[in-house]
């Protein structure tokens, strides 16, 4: 399912997600099946809109197609939620992609407030 969440061009999460450094890791089943994971992190580093630090952080959430628009995403950030408040963290961040629309609606959706956008650029020296 990380594969699928994180696209090729992404493959560096991917590998961050397999070599476990995302340390919080959640499935949900559904009729014996799993169909939906969702990853967190505790962020100690500045995260972008946040008041205080460290924070939960949402690395990554992915439902099947075939079980989307269930409410399984909505239940997982509600836990996503409660696991923050027993960590005694304030606030959940998350990020997505400029480009990924689908993500910004899901944010949105689930109750994220956006607090920024940012194009970065990157050139050659040699």
């Amino acid at each position: 399912m990380a594969s699928k969440l994180w696209s090729t061009s992404q493959e560096s999460l991917v590998e961050e997600f397999l070599s476990q450094k995302f340390p919080y890791e959640f499935i949900y089943r559904k009729d014996g099946c799993v169909v939906a994971f969702m990853s967190l992190s505790v962020r100690q580093d500045y995260v972008e809109g946040t008041q205080v630090s460290p924070v939960a952080y949402l690395e990554g959430i992915f439902v099947l197609e075939a079980y989307q628009k269930l409410g399984i995403a909505s239940e997982l950030i509600a836990f996503a939620r409660n696991w923050a408040k027993k960590q005694e963290l304030k606030e959940l961040a998350s990020d997505c992609r400029l480009e990924n629309v689908t993500s910004q609606a899901l944010h949105h959706a689930l109750g994220f407030r956006e607090v920024s956008r940012t194009v970065h650029f990157v050139m050659k020296v040699d």
